[in-house]
Parts: C-alpha cells; sequence; structure tokens
C-alpha cells in the first residue's frame, strides 16, 4: 500500500494543519457554543417551582423513610424560608445530628410557602418567651410529624413563585403531573 504524501497548494509535502485552520475551527465552535448558551431556557417560575418541590418531597420522603427504619418520632421545625428536622428523645426535641437529615433545608428566596397542618396556617416552630427551657434558649416544636408506623401529620404545603401557577404538596408526597 503506498502513502500519498500530503500536498499544500504551494506545493510542499506538508503535514498537520495551519495556524489559520486551527483558528477558524475553534472559532466556530465557540460561535456554535454561543448560540446554544443562548438558546437554553432560563429558569422561570414554573420551574423554579418544581425544583424546589421536588426538592422538598425528597427531604420529607427521606424524613419518613429514617421514622420507620429507626421506629422514632421525627418533626420538621419550619420558619420562613428555612427547616430543620429532630427527632423525638426521653429529653424532647432534638435535632438530628447525622445523615441526610442533619442538614438545614432552605428554599429558594425568590419562591414563598404557606403551611397549613390540620387547616390552620403553622405558628413559628420557637416557643417564644413562655418557653421553659433552663438554658434561656426557646424550646423547638415541630410543626409536621413523622412518626415511626409511616404515618405523617395532615399538612398542605403551597409554593408560589413570581409569574407561575402555585404548587401544592401535601402528606401523600406524590408528585402530580
Amino acid at each position: 500500500m503506498k502513502n500519498w504524501p500530503a500536498t499544500s497548494l504551494t506545493g510542499k509535502n506538508d503535514r498537520g494543519f495551519s495556524l489559520l485552520e486551527l483558528m477558524v475551527v475553534v472559532f466556530i465552535i465557540g460561535l456554535l457554543s454561543g448560540v446554544a448558551a443562548l438558546t437554553l431556557p432560563s429558569k422561570d417560575g414554573g420551574a423554579l417551582l418544581q425544583e424546589q418541590r421536588y426538592k422538598l418531597i425528597g427531604h420529607l420522603r427521606s424524613a419518613r423513610a429514617e421514622a420507620v427504619f429507626s421506629g422514632r418520632s421525627l418533626g420538621l421545625a419550619w420558619e420562613q424560608q428555612s427547616g430543620r428536622f429532630y427527632v423525638l428523645t426521653a429529653q424532647g426535641w432534638e435535632g438530628v445530628q447525622q445523615g441526610v437529615l442533619a442538614k438545614g433545608l432552605r428554599l429558594d428566596e425568590r419562591v414563598t410557602s404557606l403551611i397549613s397542618v390540620a387547616g390552620e396556617p403553622i405558628k413559628d416552630a420557637t416557643g417564644g418567651a413562655d418557653s421553659d427551657e433552663q438554658d434561656g434558649s426557646p424550646a423547638t416544636t415541630p410543626q409536621i410529624l413523622f412518626l415511626g408506623d409511616g404515618q405523617i401529620s395532615p399538612f398542605e404545603w403551597r409554593l408560589s413563585s413570581a409569574g407561575a401557577e402555585s404548587l401544592l404538596l401535601d402528606e401523600q408526597l406524590t408528585i402530580e403531573r
């Protein structure tokens, strides 16, 4: 088999690409990448709400599973845009210290939420001025409870954002399309 020599317009035997050819290819790739990035849809209110709902449902399902597997009651204490999971011990409600639920839960600042438990809007999770803690810090009482037998206290959690229809979560922790 005979190898044919690569020849350029000047008649020399050159191998490879010239600098100009490489620059043209890099320019075309950059141009196509820019066009592709600009045509990607931005995260509108509806997409943001869906993302936040999936995040919440994932954490709530994890809490339910942990309550069932450990046989202990867990709770979610929520205030404004963030919440924390607690476990019920002989000393009362204590923050979860290990695992996925130990990290606090926070909603995007563009999302507003309204939680109703048994038909009533929730109150702050802290006990306030009438707390009977010895160290002076207010006692925390979770508003949403996850029992060891898999039951969840009845709640409705409405998420809303500008320019999107609000979404609703409940104790069923299902995702409707």
